[in-house]
């Protein structure tokens, strides 16, 4: 709407995503005092980073949004009339409620005939009357469910106040210092809470969505096979209270007989199916496999976007208007996508920190940086900033959530990783040898002896890692368990080769650390302890053997563990 505050009018259609707020100007055109001219802006889509959102407040009905001037003329707007702007046709809503009403009527009729058969199993004297009561609840709190849904359909999104609401909500999400007016009516403590607030409990994704239907129907099968198999507790306090109440009260008090839960006695000459059956043998669990090796350097799943440190240096300088010198870090910074998928609009925010003098261990913030890539970014490929700021640290926030999947099923092609190898920047080389490594691809083991060649010291802990997460004999399903100075441990010793390995020694290492730093040549963690353990006989090939014994810690509290394993005198000392 036109005010003083604001220098657009017309229609817009807005967005919150993780890494910005994203516009569409349906009908919108400039606008100054007494003068509106024509339409300037229809159908254009503004993407506009968090940082760059220059204001936010809101005032009564109205929010205000103020953008960075550069992006665009119209980058004021007094916002009001809001409207999620999702309401169906009126015949897909009749068979969209329809197929509610009916699937409410069915839900509640399952629900109550499950809730009155639960009640007869979990409450074995439960009275017929308990048990309706139970089922009639049951079913009215399904329908009650089901008249929100169609309400929910019925009013087909949200409008007005509460349309307002969701969005301010949701934009306070990523703008913590959003602004409220004073004149903001306060809220009804006896107001009925809205659809807007039932909306915010329920899943939007997707997966939220499937997960969550999954769940409900797996539940389901297993309350109805819980309700159908025979409970063999029930069975015996059924059998020792028919004992109790056929003998005689005298009899009990002289044979001191109690309403106790003993197993029934079983004669020869039982039927051999009513026999209880017996117990089946334990399986051996000596014989192993292994996917791929255990490795610090992917404890957790590989991110769909990598930040990568590619150089950092901090010098200290002075600006023109300054009279003492301070600290100036640089930069180059970069993100590799490991995903198969296309990104664009990857938007990042560097936060720049100094640190008070010794002995204060406070440190604050001195700038930031917004960087910003339209893309497209394909799979496989890597783009670079260069960042300079007053500072001696940094952070980077806003990196894209999500992952490649826990085995990555949903990464790059190996192909396309594999072009790492060639990158000019030796750390984007680094990150594309530990993914075909993790891919267990032929091509890893070249490539780390490749960049050994040119060793430098800082990255010799993350190339021997990969080394040993590309060895023929691979270690996973690391497990070590107890809380005092000596572990018990089990592990999977893997041999991928078609040749048998001998003598083998297995080395278990505690760390001070769990995780490797996204740069290379970061510092990595400490071992505190370390122990090596002999595999007695020969490892046939493509075979796994399961590994226990115990590690000495010394005194030392260890976070995590890793292990490798190779010939017996081939391993570091």
């Amino acid at each position: 709407m036109a005010s003083e505050r604001s220098n657009a009018v017309g229609t817009v259609e807005l967005e919150c995503a993780p890494a910005g707020l994203s516009l569409l100007y349906l009908e919108a055109s400039s606008f100054a005092q007494g003068y509106v001219p024509p339409n300037q802006s229809k159908g254009e889509k503004l993407f506009v980073p968090w940082p760059q959102l220059g204001e936010a407040s809101v005032d009564g009905e109205q929010v205000y949004i103020a953008l960075d001037d550069r992006l665009t003329p119209l980058n004021r707007l007094c916002l009001v009339n809001f409207s999620t702007g999702n309401t169906a046709h009126h015949h897909r809503l009749y068979r969209r409620r329809f197929l509610v009403r009916l699937a409410t009527v069915g839900a509640a009729s399952s629900g109550a005939l499950i809730a009155s058969a639960a009640a007869f199993r979990l409450a074995p004297g439960a009275s017929a009357a308990s048990a309706l009561g139970i089922a009639v609840l049951t079913a009215i709190a399904l329908c009650v469910l089901g008249f929100f849904a169609d309400q929910l359909l019925k009013s087909g999104g949200l409008e007005g106040a509460m349309a307002r609401e969701a969005f301010v909500a949701e934009l306070s999400g990523f703008v913590p210092s959003l602004l409220r007016s004073p004149l903001t009516p306060p809220k009804s403590l006896s107001k009925a809470p809205s659809i807007a607030v039932f909306q915010g409990f329920l899943p939007r994704t997707t997966a939220a969505i499937v997960i969550t239907l999954t769940a409900s129907t797996l539940a389901f099968v297993l309350m109805v096979r819980w309700l159908l198999t025979s409970d063999p507790a029930h069975e015996l306090a059924s059998h020792v209270a028919r004992a109790t109440e056929t003998t005689p009260a005298a009899v009990r008090d002289r044979r001191g007989l109690e309403p106790t839960l003993r197993a029934p006695q079983v004669s020869p000459s039982a039927a051999p199916h009513e026999m209880p059956p017996a117990p089946p043998p334990a399986p051996q669990a000596s014989a192993c496999r292994c996917r791929r090796s255990d490795s610090l350097l992917w404890q957790n799943p590989i991110p769909t976007l990598s930040v990568l440190t590619l150089s950092q240096h901090v010098r200290r300088g002075r600006e023109e208007d300054e009279r003492k010198d301070k600290n100036y870090i640089e930069l180059g910074l970069g993100v590799v996508n490991n995903s198969n998928q296309t990104l664009k609009d990857i938007a990042l925010l560097v936060e720049l920190f100094e640190h008070d003098p010794p002995p204060s261990a406070k440190r604050y913030s001195t700038a930031t940086r917004p960087l910003f890539f339209e893309g497209p970014l394909e799979p496989g490929q890597a783009v670079k900033w260069d960042v300079e700021g007053r500072g001696s640290e940094f952070e980077v926030h806003g990196a894209l959530k999500g992952d490649v999947g826990s085995d990555g099923e949903n990464a790059a092609p190996t192909n396309l990783l594999a072009e790492l190898l060639h990158a000019h920047n030796r750390p984007v080389r680094l990150h594309g040898a530990m993914l075909l490594t993790y891919f267990a691809d032929p091509r890893s083991k070249d490539a780390i002896l490749e960049l050994r060649e040119a060793l430098r010291e800082d990255e010799a802990p993350y190339l021997d890692r990969l080394l040993q997460a590309a060895s023929d004999v691979q270690v996973c399903s690391l497990d070590v368990t107890g809380s005092g100075d000596t572990r018990s441990l089990h592990a999977c010793v893997f041999n991928t080769t078609k040749e048998t390995k001998k003598s083998l020694g297995l080395r278990v290492r505690g760390l001070d650390a769990a995780l490797l730093e996204e740069n290379p040549a970061g510092a990595p963690p400490s071992v505190l302890a370390e122990t090596t353990m002999f595999l007695p006989s020969e490892l046939a090939a493509n075979t796994g053997r399961v590994v226990a014994g115990e590690i000495s810690l010394g005194g030392t509290r260890p976070v995590a563990f890793e292990a490798f394993a190779d010939r017996a005198d081939l391993l570091p000392r």
